[in-house]
């Protein structure tokens, strides 16, 4: 037996040295992300949990290779390695463009912006996020890997001495065993936490989740029951109007205080009292796919937390079916997707459903918002007499440059204030492209809201999300699900009452004007609609609604579990 476990030592041993390059390449590939991740969460506090698992992941790494070493067939081992060294740089480097672009590991958030981008949306974000630098890094990346190959074939470790490497790797051995040990009895909640993940674990449970999530958006599509109840239905306006906006940063408002007067017909309208500008409204989540699943339904940070399944709670749209209104989802973003939207989801299940484009493989060009304007032209000369739109906006998704038109290149570089007049060239040609596509933005809702000016009509505008752009020293240009900022939560919330809709309900009107102040995340967006309207299911929930009297103004704002007023604000 002592032979055996001897014999069986040397040769792990001998193994072990023999594909040392190849035991290198997978660690460094998988543990700096966790290195990355817990430093990031917990600065140095868990130094030890992090010392812990790198022994651990050190000592996995060489059984790995040690059982793929022994199998007797060469070029099956060697196909196996190869695969674990690809895969591994391939994530690795997956990995470091989500650190250097949003400061986050990748998540299922950004796998499934992935999956539902079209060819144009890719290279839309291919140019603002992959510049010169991004391509050299890469083409070294790719060229170090390659001179870097037969190195892994031929390293071999041949120092220290031979009864040196034997204590060490009996030490790794017992090191290994006792700090996998101490892992699972002492810091159990790290590894459920999935902290102490590798790529291929966390970026696998990523596309896993992004999976379910997409089955789920099919599952809503297909599913034809209507299971609202209205308990009560005392709405009597007929025109409703949800302008959903796209990535539009409050703080880059001038209506909100941003220094570039980027916002005239906004300022105009709120100067004369004719809508109501709320100043403390953040969305529940920086992507537009993750907003959407909470803001037109019944689900919110609470019963997400909870574990109830977002797709099993009713949505606005068939509370608005039912309510006796017709429905109408006009947008300017994609009219399909290879794995399925979530906005699309909504306006299937709309009485009517137009789009300015089809999601195509051969578009060369954007469509700018105002190619909205006919098409809502044509819905509201077909009004049913209860009707309620959604226009949906691409607002100020990026790239900026493409969100406006020329004749709206209104600010350059040179016209920014301080700080972001000591920013590079390249920033502060972005952040006025984006004063820009705002400004655009203003002409296109003040307008939409003018089209409903001599109706008795309510109109809410309100961006799914909002952006970053280079705010603090950011280097960020963007928005992503995956751990978000400040900037890309804060949004306006503006709600425009036509003086007839405000002859008829002075009340309603005046509980608006009295929440402008109040803190608010648009996850409950869906019970302050159903409040105004005068419309009950027994969903809703009077502590929810913004102008209710009830209305619950301690509320935690937790995105992500963040506290957003004491962690993030």
């Amino acid at each position: 037996m002592k032979k055996r476990a001897l014999a069986l030592f040397a040769a792990a041993e001998y193994l072990a040295e023999r594909h040392i390059g190849w035991i290198l390449l997978l660690y460094l590939t998988n543990y700096f992300t966790i290195v990355w991740q817990n430093y990031t969460q917990y600065h140095d506090t868990q130094l030890v949990v992090l010392f812990l698992d790198g022994i651990f992941l050190f000592f996995g790494v060489c059984i790995y290779v040690i059982l793929l070493a022994c199998i007797p067939w060469r070029m099956v081992r060697t196909a196996l390695l190869s695969l674990s060294a690809v895969l591994s740089a391939s994530l690795a480097g997956l990995e470091i463009f989500a650190i250097t672009t949003y400061q986050a590991l990748v998540g299922a958030g950004i796998i499934t912006a992935i999956l539902q981008t079209n060819p144009q949306e890719a290279g839309e974000f291919l140019s603002m996020y992959f510049g010169w630098r991004s391509l050299l890094s890469v083409a070294v990346t790719v060229l170090l890997l390659v001179l870097g190959w037969g190195w892994l074939f031929r390293q071999r470790l041949a120092w220290p001495s031979r009864r040196l490497r034997n204590r060490l790797f009996l030490c790794l051995l017992f090191a290994g065993t006792i700090s996998g040990t101490l892992l699972f009895r002492n810091y159990m909640n790290f590894i459920l936490s999935g902290t102490l993940d590798i790529p291929p674990v966390s970026v696998g449970q990523a596309t896993l989740t992004s999976i379910e999530n997409i089955k789920a958006y099919q599952k809503l599509a297909s599913s034809m029951e209507n299971t609202v109840e209205i308990t009560e239905n005392r709405s009597d306006t007929p025109q409703v109007v949800f302008i959903l906006g796209e990535a539009t940063a409050s703080g880059r408002m001038h209506l909100y205080g941003y220094p570039l007067e980027n916002t005239p017909n906004l300022d105009a309208m709120a100067a004369e009292g004719q809508i109501a500008v709320f100043r403390d409204v953040i969305s529940p989540e920086g992507a537009t796919v993750a907003v959407l699943r909470k803001l037109f339904t019944f689900a919110d940070a609470e019963s997400i937390a909870a574990g109830q399944p977002w797709y099993e709670t009713n949505n606005l749209i068939d509370v608005m079916n039912k309510a006796g209104y017709a429905t109408h989802w006009i947008s300017n973003q994609e009219s399909s997707g290879i794995w399925g939207n979530v906005a699309q989801i909504f306006a299937n299940r709309s009485t009517t459903k137009i789009f300015t484009r089809m999601r195509e493989s051969h578009e060369e060009t954007t469509t700018l918002d105002e190619a909205l304007f006919p098409l809502v032209d044509e819905a509201i000369a077909h009004a049913s007499g209860k009707d309620f739109y959604v226009i949906h906006l691409m607002g100020g998704h990026a790239l900026y440059y493409l969100r406006y038109p020329y004749l709206f290149t209104k600010f350059l570089k040179d016209d920014l204030a301080a700080p972001e007049n000591s920013y590079d060239d390249t920033k502060r040609t972005e952040i006025a492209q984006y004063a820009n596509a705002i400004y655009y933005d203003d002409f296109v809702v003040s307008s939409l809201i003018g089209k409903f000016a001599d109706r008795n009509a309510l109109v809410i505008y309100l961006p799914d999300h909002g952006e970053e752009v280079y705010d603090q020293g950011s280097q960020l240009a963007g928005h992503v699900e995956e751990h978000p900022s400040r900037y890309m939560l804060e949004v306006p919330l503006i709600i425009y009452g036509s003086p007839a809709w405000q002859e008829t309900h002075p009340e309603k009107w005046q509980q608006i004007c009295a929440a402008v102040q109040k803190p608010y995340m648009t996850d409950d967006m869906i019970h302050t609609l159903l409040n105004l309207l005068d419309i009950r299911t027994p969903e809703y929930d009077a502590t929810k609604s913004l102008i209710d009297p009830s209305y619950n103004m301690q509320r935690a704002r937790i995105v992500q579990g963040r506290d957003y007023d004491r962690a993030m604000k």
